[in-house]
């Protein structure tokens, strides 16, 4: 059984050495203020016309600034009382369903002090996208979660969707489906206490009412948080929470390491859908675009 050891620089991988997870600080910006994103690459087994589909995820987690009322990236001299400081989570999902491939990409803007509609608390979720594409077609989908509304905008490819929008009102409880993979990793404190049980008003995932093509509705979902249990990946034991959320027809539990930035293991829905960490680097990918910058994604293990 291989240990964890020190951090390695830029993420290497060593013949036989497993770099570890753990940060050299707890604090929020002087880790994630360093001008990195943290890329983490996931095997995944994708449920989808009745059959189980390998392919691969990546989740890559980075700060950003975007406009307070556009909910769009800052990329000009506005004011600060016009920005709101986001840890933007893009989550990239491929697989194969026969000859054709699926690829998927979910973004999530989530406001690192919170803000009204959750005081006290950080990480609120201000945006959410959605964009999948496959053969046939392909869909977008945008969210935007501002004062007590959540509003929604899809366009699609296919006839029985075409453009919709759609809006509810924001529950006290709210919680999207999408939002959590910032919220378990509690990057600012405690989420929720070991063996808390919470009742939320939940959004579900925009990737699951793509695959079930249900109209947007919120649900009432349960979260519950476990106590610390040995995760085995690849000759690696970590200490992971598994976190479980719950609504009707789905169930997912996440496994979320307990060593600071706490970053994501491991996944499973009751559909058979899962995902398992493959490998995790910090680095600032958009700088990494040049020949031969493709040896970073042999690090991630990425084909």
């Amino acid at each position: 059984m291989m240990i964890r050891i020190g951090y390695i620089a830029l993420g290497l991988v060593l013949a036989g050495v497993v770099p570890s997870l753990a940060a050299d600080t707890e604090d929020f910006y002087e880790y994630w203020g360093d001008g990195r994103a943290e890329l983490s690459s996931y095997r995944v087994v994708q449920s989808r016309y009745g059959e189980a589909r390998e392919g691969h995820s990546v989740l890559i987690f980075v700060t950003e600034e975007i406009n307070r009322q556009t909910l769009v990236k800052v990329e000009s001299d506005q004011p600060q009382e016009d920005r709101v400081y986001t840890l933007k989570l893009n989550k990239t999902l491929k697989f194969l369903t026969g000859i054709y491939p699926y690829s998927v990409m979910t973004s999530v803007f989530s406001a690192v002090e919170g803000g009204p509609s959750e005081p006290a608390r950080p990480f609120e979720a201000r945006k959410i996208t959605l964009s999948a594409q496959e053969w046939c077609g392909h869909v977008f989908e945008e969210v935007k979660l501002q004062d007590d509304a959540i509003s929604g905008d899809l366009n699609s490819y296919f006839e029985r969707e075409g453009k919709q929008e759609w809006e509810f009102k924001r529950p006290a409880n709210f919680v999207s489906e999408d939002h959590l993979p910032i919220e378990l990793r509690e990057l600012k404190g405690a989420f929720m206490a070991t063996g808390e049980i919470r009742e939320v008003t939940m959004l579900p995932s925009l990737w699951q009412f793509r695959m079930r093509h249900k109209a947007r509705d919120l649900v009432t979902a349960t979260i519950a948080k476990g106590t610390a249990e040995a995760v085995h990946i690849d000759g690696v034991t970590y200490s992971a929470i598994p976190w479980t959320w719950s609504y009707p027809s789905r169930e997912v539990t996440m496994w979320v390491d307990t060593v600071y930035p706490r970053r994501i293991l491991r996944w499973q829905d009751n559909d058979g859908s899962s995902a398992e960490l493959l490998a995790s680097v910090r680095l600032p990918y958009w700088q990494l675009n040049d020949a031969g910058h493709e040896v970073h994604r042999e690090q991630l293990r990425l084909p």
